[in-house]
This record gives structure tokens, sequence and C-alpha cells, in this order.
């Protein structure tokens, strides 16, 4: 967790601090990663990092958190001029909308997006499985209304229940980087060639995969 002695600081002071972290997980692997390194970008000294940070993982963690709060800003506020308000969307509407706007998010925020790849290629284990909880518990707390909305609305089946279907939707869509083998390179696409790869993974989730004029004997 974050110490006190951080959140003392000033905002620049923090700013540095978060700047050299930023750089040093966003071009390396976790393991790879150098708390050295980011001390010395940080211009700090060793003594005063770790007045703020435990040590590397917490640090990490706190990165993570920061990485997580930008993008639900992002995402709220993304983008301006809608043909229609995101509450008057239906469910596979807003979806496919925000997993457009999570792929801009990546655009703008490149540092940011390659802390994730970097968490997907990530070997399991204790570090990860404390990051996907964190993950989950935003995802769940974030999917959970929707999905009872559109299940209300007679959108989505409720015979596969709830728990089932948010289950689905949280293999699919945080685990993206294992349906795109090379997600890593979706950002050299054109937003043309994105968006019909988002629309795709909607329309899938939508009618699965039967041919909708298929008969079974």
């Amino acid at each position: 967790m974050v110490k006190q002695g951080f959140l003392n600081l000033q905002s620049e002071e923090q700013n540095k601090i978060i700047e050299a972290a930023l750089g040093e997980f966003s071009s390396n692997d976790y393991d790879s990663s150098s708390m050295n390194q980011i001390i010395s970008n940080a211009g700090i000294s060793k003594g005063s990092m770790y007045h703020y940070f435990h040590n590397k993982e917490d640090l990490f963690i706190f990165i993570l958190d920061r990485v997580m709060e930008k993008k639900a800003v992002f995402l709220k506020n993304y983008p301006a001029g809608l043909d229609k308000p995101v509450e008057e969307m239906s469910f596979f509407e807003i979806l496919t909308f925000h997993l457009e706007a999570s792929i801009q998010f990546a655009r703008e925020n490149y540092r940011y997006h390659m802390i994730a790849v970097q968490i997907q290629d990530m070997p399991a284990g204790k570090m990860k499985d404390r990051i996907w909880d964190r993950f989950q518990a935003a995802f769940e707390q974030y999917m959970e209304a929707m999905v009872d909305k559109a299940m209300e609305g007679g959108e989505l089946r409720k015979d596969l229940g709830r728990d089932f279907v948010i289950r689905i939707l949280e293999l699919v869509l945080l685990r993206f980087a294992d349906i795109y083998p090379n997600y890593s390179e979706l950002l050299n696409k054109d937003d043309q060639a994105i968006i019909a790869d988002m629309k795709k993974l909607t329309e899938f989730l939508k009618t699965g995969l039967k041919k909708p004029d298929f008969k079974e004997e």
C-alpha cells in the first residue's frame, strides 16, 4: 500500500515518481523492472522511496490503480457528441461503445496500455492473482448493474443466470489478448479495422457461433 509519506508530497514530487514508475513498468515486465532505475529516474534517494512505498509490488499496484482510475474517467467522458446518451443505449451498444473507447484510451495512453500488456504476459503466481482480483472486482462492479438492467429488459437470457453471464463477459473482455494473440499490434491498425474487430466480438456475444438459419435434425 502507498504510505502516508507519499501522500504528503507536493503533486510535482509525486508526479516525478509516477512518471519514473510508468516509464519503467511500461518498458519492462514486472520481474525485470528495476526499483533502483525508478529511484534514479525520479531523482530521489532509496531511503525516500521506501518511505513512500514498502516495495516494488506496492508501487506497481499503486500505478495499476492509477491506470484503472484514469481509464474509468476516460470512459465516462468519451466521446462528446454522441447520437444518444449512454443511458438510452442497448446492452450491446454500450458494450461496443466501451470496447471502442478502450482502444482509443490505449492509443492516447500508450504507457498505460503497455502495462496492461505486461500484465497479460505475466506468469501465473501470487502477484498476478493479486492483480486479477483487483481487475475482477472493478469489472464486476461495473458490469453487474448493466447485466441486471439488460436481463430485466429482456435483452439477455435469464435462464443462463446472472453470475454465469458476468463470468462469460469477464472471460471474454478481461482476457481480450487471449482472443487476439497479436493484441499489441491492434494499435497499428486503422480505426475502421479495429471497430470491425470490436463488432465481431459483440456480435459473437450476442448470437454465438450458430448460423441463424441452421436447423438441427
